[in-house]
């Protein structure tokens, strides 16, 4: 078998062959603005257009919220697409066929124990029609018509010991299954037996469909009642949402996820047809399942079970989901016990009410939190503020997290400080580990746009270094560009999107390509912004000298103190000319 070769010549031909302007418009309208397109962004709420596109560079950038990049960015962000889905999607649409390539000995292996999963899974299938069986008593209590035990995949996992390790071993033999996660070995002796028993048998996909791993439900009442498949080389509980494959397409669109944690509320919400519903398979929410998420929708509704440890569930979930940058709702059942009684009880118009009336998951922590303030002491008050710490210190955005404090406060009858206070140091750590990297200072970009317009003068391209530029992106990208600038031959845009990974860097260069061309009085201006990067890089490969003559001098080492005393002659020389 094989599978897609995503190398830099092969994402350098389908860039150059795509048309970023017809891909943007079918998300937003553009305009035609002298040699560039003009429009309305599709990622902030604007009414004056700041979202500049350009056809011949194949990059996009908006001047108002900052975000930028090449067609394939743009997918990202637009439809939730990995980059590699992007890549294909764009080949797809203009005719390019992706090259593949052998896949490795693990990529077989994943391939096999996928393939001992799916005939798992037909083995559990066939066995759910020996009737009678408890699953199939189970289901029909549950009033669980035939049409979702065929859609959704049920089996049965006999109440034996080797029902599987008989089927399937002779084929794939007993290592194979061990790997699946459908076998382990016995406690005493040699020998294995079936690790699922007794239980009915729900399939979990990967967000691209592939069968996975399994849910069995317990029949008997012996715990767990839910027990999973252990994870393996293509099972990991952390990084998988159940129903996500069938789900993903709706998420993109709407831009919204709901977020159950049972199989059975999963299905009985996405049978009933309403889109883009998930489950955590009834664990805690991982910060992994929290990243899949962001990948498809930016809104998250958690509907969790009605009762107090399905609201706690919910207060824990949603600092994980903040922490991800997704705006995070949550649904009140209004007493009743889950998604999937409310559905059967009350049909699918009674779930979308609630739906439509969900709250912000502040709103949601204060009615949890702060219904009994008038019976609380001073100290049980202190407490209850300190719960929403977490809630708090997960957001990123500034005006969100100030709000929410407010409304606490308010709530509390406190003073926003008294609030604030608890949260300060928290939340803006937080939001330090999460903001992306600081654009290069105003000189750095400056000195940049000039060079990637081609209005840099020579001798002023010339005396450019990489170690001027303190900014990572600034640094990287003109280390790329730095050959085209010094010989003043035209830069290829298309070659060096290819060789930038970073999503900074990408939209740095989109920034600066697409900003308006610098006029005549900036660049004669442009000594005043070179002058004190060329300082600021000598004094501090002046400090770093001294250091290493020091360290030389111990070690003895003669030769490398004479060439460092060589460099910083020749560095207090440069240092003489700027004077």
């Amino acid at each position: 078998m094989a599978f897609v070769d995503l190398n830099d010549a092969v994402i350098a031909q389908v860039r150059q062959a795509a048309d970023i302007v017809e891909f943007v418009s079918q998300v937003t309208p553009l305009k035609i603005a002298g040699k560039s397109h003009k429009g309305l962004c599709p990622f902030h709420r604007e009414k004056t257009p700041s979202f500049t596109v350009d056809r011949a560079k194949g990059f996009f950038h908006c001047f108002g919220c900052g975000v930028g990049g090449d067609v394939f960015r743009f997918l990202q962000l637009s439809e939730r697409f990995t980059f590699p889905e992007a890549v294909e999607h764009v080949a797809a649409r203009v005719g390019i066929e992706l090259p593949r390539k052998r896949k490795g000995q693990r990529e077989n292996e994943k391939d096999d124990l996928l393939e001992v999963l799916d005939e798992a899974s037909e083995a559990f299938h066939q066995a759910l029609k020996w009737t009678p069986n408890p699953a199939d008593d189970y289901l029909r209590k549950r009033r669980v018509p035939a049409e979702v035990i065929t859609k959704y995949g049920f089996g049965y996992a006999p109440d034996s010991w080797d029902y599987v390790l008989t089927r399937l071993t002779r084929k794939h033999g007993e290592k194979k299954l061990e790997a699946a996660g459908l076998i382990q070995p016995r406690k005493t002796g040699s020998g294995f037996y079936d690790r699922f028993r007794n239980r009915l048998m729900i399939p979990i996909h990967s967000e691209t469909g592939a069968l996975v791993g399994f849910g069995g439900r317990s029949l008997d009442a012996s715990e767990p009642k839910y027990l999973n498949s252990p994870d393996s080389e293509v099972f990991n509980k952390s990084r998988l949402l159940y129903n996500l494959h069938r789900s993903r397409d709706a998420m993109r669109r709407i831009d919204r996820a709901i977020l159950v944690e049972g199989y059975f509320d999963a299905i009985a919400i996405d049978h009933a047809g309403v889109a883009g519903v998930v489950a955590s398979m009834g664990t805690s929410l991982t910060t992994g399942q929290a990243s899949l998420l962001r990948r498809f929708a930016r809104k998250v509704v958690i509907a969790y079970d009605g009762d107090d440890a399905g609201r706690n569930a919910t207060l824990r979930a949603a600092p994980i989901l903040l922490s991800a940058g997704i705006d995070v709702q949550a649904l009140d059942l209004m007493g009743e016990k889950d998604p999937d009684s409310l559905v059967q009880k009350f049909g699918v118009d009674r779930f979308l009410e609630l739906l439509g009336n969900a709250t912000d998951i502040f709103q949601f922590a204060l009615k949890q939190w702060a219904a009994d303030l008038s019976q609380l002491s001073g100290r049980e008050k202190s407490e209850r503020v300190e719960t929403f710490v977490p809630l708090l210190s997960a957001v990123a955005d500034p005006v969100v997290r100030n709000d929410a404090a407010q409304r606490i406060a308010d709530a509390f009858r406190l003073e926003f400080d008294t609030v604030w206070s608890r949260v300060r140091g928290k939340a803006q750590s937080a939001a330090t580990d999460r903001r992306p990297s600081a654009p290069g200072s105003t000189a750095e970009k400056m000195i940049l746009t000039a060079a990637v317009q081609g209005r840099l003068p020579r001798e002023v391209a010339g005396r450019l270094r990489e170690e001027y530029f303190g900014d990572a992106s600034c640094r990287t990208l003109f280390s790329i560009i730095k050959t085209a600038i010094v010989t003043g031959e035209p830069i290829d845009f298309a070659a060096v999107a290819t060789h930038l990974r970073g999503e900074a860097e990408l939209t740095l260069l989109s920034e600066l390509t697409l900003s308006e061309d610098v006029d005549d009085a900036t660049l004669q201006r442009i000594d005043e912004n070179l002058r004190p990067l060329e300082r600021h890089f000598l004094e501090q490969r002046m400090l770093e000298i001294q250091r290493e003559t020091v360290e030389a001098e111990k070690r003895g080492d003669t030769q490398r103190v004479d060439e460092l005393w060589s460099e910083k002659r020749e560095l207090s020389r440069m240092s003489s000319t700027l004077k």
